[in-house]
């Protein structure tokens, strides 16, 4: 029997053991909790930091484990370290340090000789001012290593003060403490390009790619997403090319990649974010739905060496449905009194799933864990799908008091 080790117990990884179970391998969990809600389908629970990577190479020399994964972004680190220490299938720790920081990112792209924004790192408040003297209004502030839109601001304004209190926001949102100032891109559109990958050496499946429209209150957070992509033959050839160069250049063989991108105004392919684990918000399950590729069956396969099913994907016949994922956010503080539809767009709603419970005060939206439920959506043509979910917020909305 296979052992694979999974770093992180939370509801967001629970898809991937039980996708392990169904397989029949041994789940060896660490997490540092005893309440996660992985736990209780794992076959051994060591309750240790996720991020200790003492502690988790312990575990996995002790276990003598065939593979391991995680979907966690703080904890990929780890994965690759682990990996390296016992000849395990994963990416080199140089690679997954390039990936994980928004810095070492932007530098990759410059290198790799794909459009990158100009951009300055901080490690400490006097840099930070200085860097924003120098960077011309509008630019973005965000933290160098963090995920879901966390502290990401649009600066209209130099404020000395403001900005301080910008660069304390996030500093504490980084992993590393550290903040980064880049120069702002504008969105020719709130529709962009948005999407997990999955690569198995020199091989790319590129199913996992769809739309996503953005709210115009707040146009940083991805916010539906909507399969399938249909794009200018000529664009998609452009995706796929700098996405080759990007990771070609940081020598990523293995894994899952959620990745996020538009086309500037002067047709330049701009990828914000290209992060090595899978994505958010029931991102794997939406393809899935979408096309019938389990990505969690490939990543828990391809992680113990069995490419069976990698391999069988390439004379799979994919269905098409035209399905979208709606998060809903509140644009206002108040008490949460659940999700309105309109009647106009009830019928094509699947899934109504909240994440708070009615009753509960809630802040105006800030960052991506800020959702306050999803809505799965499936309509009859690709025309009804967009005339509908461009401007979605006309239809669905939560009812805030």
């Amino acid at each position: 029997m296979k052992k694979l080790l999974i770093l992180g117990g939370a509801e967001a990884q629970v898809p991937v053991i039980q996708a392990a179970k169904k397989e029949g391998y041994y789940v060896v969990l660490c997490d540092w909790t005893t309440t996660n809600p992985g736990i209780k389908y794992a076959d051994k629970h060591y309750q240790v930091n996720t991020l200790d990577t003492d502690a988790v190479i312990r575990v996995a020399v002790e276990e003598n484990i065939d593979g391991v994964i995680s979907n966690s972004e703080p904890a990929m680190l780890n994965v690759s370290r682990i990996a390296k220490e016992l000849h395990l299938r994963g990416n080199s720790i140089a690679c997954m340090e390039t990936l994980l920081s928004k810095d070492r990112f932007r530098s990759l792209q410059e290198a790799a000789g794909v459009y990158a924004p100009k951009h300055y790192l901080a490690e400490n408040e006097t840099d930070f001012l200085n860097a924003a003297e120098k960077m011309p209004c509008p630019f973005v502030v965000k933290p160098a290593a963090s995920s879901a839109s966390r502290g990401t601001t649009v600066v209209s304004s130099y404020d000395p003060e403001g900005l301080k209190a910008l660069y304390r926001i996030n500093t504490d949102y980084s992993w590393n403490d550290q903040c980064m100032i880049e120069e702002f891109v504008d969105m020719p559109s709130l529709t962009m390009i948005e999407g997990d990958l999955f690569v198995l050496n020199k091989e790319i499946l590129w199913d996992g790619l769809f739309f996503t429209t953005r709210s115009r209150i707040t146009p940083m957070l991805p916010m539906t997403y909507s399969l399938p992509l249909r794009t200018d033959p000529i664009q998609l050839s452009e995706i796929q090319s700098t996405l080759v160069k990007i990771l070609d250049a940081a020598g990523f063989t293995f894994g899952e990649l959620n990745v996020e991108m538009y086309f500037t105004q002067d047709n330049r392919l701009f990828v914000i974010e290209l992060n090595p684990r899978q994505g958010g918000a029931g991102i794997p399950a939406f393809i899935f739905r979408h096309c019938g590729i389990d990505m969690h069956k490939l990543l828990v396969t391809t992680a113990v060496n069995d490419d069976r099913y990698f391999n069988s994907l390439k004379q799979f016949n994919r269905e098409c449905h035209y399905i979208s994922r709606h998060s809903v956010f509140s644009h206002s503080a108040g008490v949460y009194k659940g999700i309105h539809c309109s009647p106009i767009i009830q019928k094509y709603v699947k899934k109504i799933e909240e994440r708070i419970p009615c009753g509960e005060e809630v802040q105006a939206c800030s960052n991506g864990t800020d959702v306050l439920a999803f809505v799965d959506l499936e309509f009859e043509s690709y025309e009804l799908q967009h005339r509908y979910c461009d401007d979605i917020e006309k239809y669905i909305m939560p009812i805030i008091v």
